[in-house]
């Protein structure tokens, strides 16, 4: 992405504008709209900041927290200027030789409250995640973002983007080290969806590789909406209109919708373990010939333990052509194999609640500590097997930013909680 400065010229200007239009006119206004934002509590643009951004959509208000920071990077702006202002666009100031991000966790509440609201779906498409050379040296832009219930998808053909799962993270680094001049969703090789269901938060990262010899700014957009991504051997004339995948229960649900008046016979779900290589799932036959949208669901029973790829094949069997979708990627939350697990991250200092899951009894040894290693709660007790509330008797801690360390005989786990 650019680099944030107050010299515009008048051409790239104009540019913006046009694209500006363009992007409404095609894809309308984002599902959830970030701006006006005003600092809450905290001190400004450093961890543990809060932000309140009021109807993002209607009947929602967001929190915006500043989690961490890493690399040395400082935050000079919460959301800049310039590219859409509905976006949430951080601008990090990256020090010579240095790698790190801004984590933000986002959360949804019932608009005027601080009754955290569930939501039925949420999207999240970086922009721009691209790079420059400085010196002949690269800056390589990146983004994580958390994907506890949903998928990610991108461009297959022809991306800039190295895609990972990092932990339940899906990133995306840039690897070409070529500016895109302004924000929009034109280079879409620099871009990656990803969507989550049934949450109330969300952990997003906006950080940077600087490999070169100078201090650099950069302007980040996180743009809250689905896009189409072309693929070099998908037709033209797309007709896959809605293709998601939702972790159910240790199950992966595949759903998707043909558009009316298509000429395909029959579709075929596919499955990989890298997205490269796939094998046939399924096979659904359409039955009403094109006459009506489609709809088809497949239920994955046996996913993979950690990532699983699918995607669909639309198959004119008489013609012999096809049309294949994007690439959903998907990560299994591995419970049935995880033994313990700390399932929230906040916490409020009145009346403080972890909420642990156990695969069986056990007793446990519950330690909190603050961000300069300092214990300031300890508690034993016991632990059932399934979901367990524990509450904090007595915690005095105070606020900010601790790490949980959750103990048995057996196992021993750290989570990152923020108490407010």
């Amino acid at each position: 992405m650019k680099t944030n400065t107050t010299r515009i010229v008048v051409i790239r200007i104009i540019l913006f504008l046009v694209l500006s239009l363009y992007f409404l006119a095609v894809f309308g206004q984002p599902d959830y709209v970030f701006k006006s934002g005003s600092l809450e509590s905290g001190t400004d643009r450093q961890v543990g900041a809060v932000y309140k951004f009021s109807n993002v959509k209607s009947g929602v208000d967001a929190r915006v927290t500043i989690m961490s920071i890493t690399g040395g990077i400082k935050l000079s702006q919460l959301d800049g200027s310039g590219g859409f202002n509905t976006a949430l666009q951080p601008v990090i100031e990256i020090p010579a030789n240095a790698n790190g991000y801004v984590e933000f966790q986002i959360n949804f509440y019932t608009a005027g409250t601080t009754t955290l609201m569930p939501q039925a779906e949420v999207s999240i498409t970086p922009i721009d995640i691209d790079g420059k050379e400085f010196g002949g040296l690269p800056l390589y832009e990146f983004d994580e973002i958390d994907m506890p219930n949903g998928y990610t998808y991108f461009q297959m053909a022809g991306s800039e983007l190295d895609m990972m799962l990092a932990g339940t993270f899906a990133r995306g680094k840039n690897n070409a080290a070529i500016d895109y001049p302004g924000i929009d969703t034109t280079a879409t090789q620099v871009m990656f969806t990803t969507v989550n269901a049934n949450i109330s938060s969300i952990t997003v990262r906006v950080g940077a590789d600087n490999q070169s010899n100078s201090p650099q700014s950069r302007l980040r957009s996180l743009y809250f909406q689905k896009f189409t991504y072309p693929n070099s051997i998908v037709l033209p004339n797309r007709t896959l209109i809605h293709f998601s995948g939702l972790l159910k229960d240790d199950k992966v649900e595949i759903k998707g919708t043909l558009s009316a008046s298509h000429t395909y016979d029959k579709v075929v779900v596919e499955k990989g373990n890298n997205p490269s290589l796939f094998s046939k799932l399924a096979e659904i036959p359409i039955t009403n010939g094109g006459s009506a949208e489609f709809s088809f669901t497949h239920i994955d029973y046996n996913p993979e333990d950690g990532v699983n790829y699918y995607r669909v094949k639309l198959i004119n069997s008489s013609q012999n052509i096809y049309e294949v979708s994007n690439t959903l990627v998907i990560k299994t939350n591995g419970s049935k194999n995880k033994p313990l697990e700390v399932s929230n991250t906040i916490l409020q200092a009145s009346d403080p609640v972890l909420t642990i899951k156990s695969n069986h009894d056990n007793d446990l040894t519950l330690e909190v500590f603050n961000m300069n290693g300092k214990k300031v709660f300890q508690r034993n007790t016991k632990l059932f097997k399934g979901t367990n509330v524990v509450d904090l008797p007595g915690y005095n801690g105070g606020k900010g930013m601790f790490v949980a360390v959750a103990r048995t005989v057996d196992n021993v786990i750290s989570q990152k909680i923020m108490v407010q």
